[in-house]
């Protein structure tokens, strides 16, 4: 940690290689990615790529890392501004959306029988913690008199995901839309955060 704050060069040019992995490992699937042309597309050498990842498993799972840990830091930067759920809940809704589309590229890069494990145990492993996270968050909105539910609060969160995942994926597959934007995400986690509120909202 202390390595990548002394040397943000160093920094940055790593994560020119992690986009560049995306890029390819997105487009090509594992088994058609190579270090080389990873290597080529980030205008590194090959030398270079060996000497951050040992393989081609090990970059596909840092990738997959990587891309994960952009998106669980957000919401407690937020909530330590103001933790009200109308602050929050937006955040987190957006969240769950550009975490879905980063990930169903590298979802969809795994082949069967590739080396995938990993990866995957460390989706399911992050997922896990941040719905515990949000399920302690509900929780304490609860607590507070923000919101009033007698259900599973883990039932609740999952509610909430699948009211903010929405049928993104569905559209943009079947052509409905072309791209996702950013003024697209937002309008649809405030509209989720609203309705969500609505149905949880104190007698």
């Amino acid at each position: 940690m202390s390595g990548s704050a002394e040397n943000p060069a160093k920094t940055e040019r790593r994560r020119e290689i992690l986009d560049a992995a995306f890029v390819e490992f997105s487009a090509k699937g594992y088994a058609g990615a190579s270090m080389a042309a990873i290597a080529r597309s980030a205008r590194a050498s090959k030398e270079t790529l060996y000497a951050w990842f040992e393989n081609k498993e090990s970059l596909f799972n840092t990738v997959f890392a990587s891309r994960l840990d952009a998106m669980v830091s957000r919401v407690e930067v937020v909530a330590e501004i103001e933790s009200s759920p109308r602050n929050v809940l937006p955040v987190v809704a957006e969240d769950v959306i550009r975490f879905m589309l980063t990930i169903s590229p590298l979802y969809q890069a795994m082949g069967p029988g590739e080396p995938s494990d990993k990866a995957l145990r460390l989706v399911g492993r992050t997922i896990a913690e941040e719905r515990k996270r949000f399920v302690n968050y509900l929780l304490r909105c609860r607590d507070n008199g923000d919101i009033a539910f007698d259900d599973d609060p883990f039932e609740i969160v999952s509610l909430f995901v699948a009211m903010a995942e929405g049928e993104w994926s569905q559209r943009l597959a079947t052509g409905l839309i072309d791209e996702i934007t950013d003024e697209m995400i937002k309008t649809h986690a405030q509209l989720v955060t609203r309705i969500f509120l609505k149905g949880l909202a104190p007698a």
